[in-house]
């Protein structure tokens, strides 16, 4: 397995630049979980060679007799998303929401529960290759090959990355490019739970709008509420109003019960 592997059998090169990664990510700002998240998905695309990238938060939800256990996708970050991208992520997850999937989500669910990486090929059979799914999901993109690595955050959320080649002629990605993922994401736990607070999926009734991630990343600021109102174009009393609501959907009562869940404490 490809989690289980030392780093010992990585090039040195590779090592070392993904623990420069681990500090500058740890240099982001909880303010700044977005663009943190497009630096992951860039370096990590450079050191294994992919053109395309994108991260997604699921979660479970109590729903009997469902062939995804309850899975669902609820929000989606892609490195330079392109219109197709956006198209096949609303039918996937309209599919997803009536409990139809396809095989390498299928497969997915079925590991739900351990952190794992995984290629392309080791998730799905050589029939999936000649399925409309494939078409759709993959084909469509010219998507060549994919590399998924999922990390569990909570029994019922996680926090999904993966990687794609693009092109016909484009070649396979490796086990050693695997490896490479599973060792700069599996020691950043930390950062998982951060960006799946960013989209409002570890304690908020539901997923946050882009406007609330917004709002979300100035109250993590030291930007007074005139301040944060002016940012967003709102009069104070509207802008109070938004901050109060979203303090609810986390169930704190202020900015320092805010910051103490992307600090991992208690809300106060």
């Amino acid at each position: 397995m490809a989690e289980a592997r030392s780093h010992t059998l990585l090039p040195g090169e590779r090592v070392a630049r993904i623990h420069e990664l681990w500090d500058e990510l740890a240099d982001f700002g909880a303010h700044e979980t977005d663009a943190a998240v497009v630096h992951a998905m860039r370096v990590l695309s450079d050191l294994i060679g992919a053109q395309r990238a994108f991260w997604l938060g699921a979660v479970r939800f109590g729903v009997d007799g469902d062939p995804l256990g309850g899975w669902r996708m609820r929000a989606v970050r892609r490195m330079d998303p392109t219109p197709e991208d956006e198209r096949v992520y609303r039918v996937s997850r309209q599919r997803l929401d009536h409990g139809t999937a396809d095989e390498v989500t299928l497969a997915q669910v079925r590991e739900a529960g351990a952190f794992r990486t995984r290629l392309l090929r080791e998730l799905a059979s050589c029939a999936f290759f000649g399925t409309p799914d494939y078409d759709i999901l993959y084909r469509s993109r010219d998507v060549s090959d994919a590399i998924f690595a999922a990390f569990p955050v909570n029994d019922d959320a996680e926090s999904y990355f993966g990687w794609y080649r693009v092109g016909e002629g484009s070649r396979p990605f490796s086990t050693l490019d695997r490896d490479v993922v599973a060792y700069a994401l599996r020691a950043l736990k930390w950062f998982h739970r951060r960006v799946m607070l960013h989209h409002g999926l570890l304690i908020a009734k539901a997923p946050l709008k882009p406007s609330e991630r917004r709002l979300v990343s100035l109250l993590l600021t030291d930007r007074t509420e005139k301040e944060i109102a002016a940012d967003l174009a709102l009069t104070l009393a509207t802008t109070h109003t938004y901050i109060t609501a979203l303090f609810r959907k986390f169930g704190v009562s202020g900015r320092a019960g805010l910051t103490a869940l992307w600090l991992g404490k208690s809300p106060t």
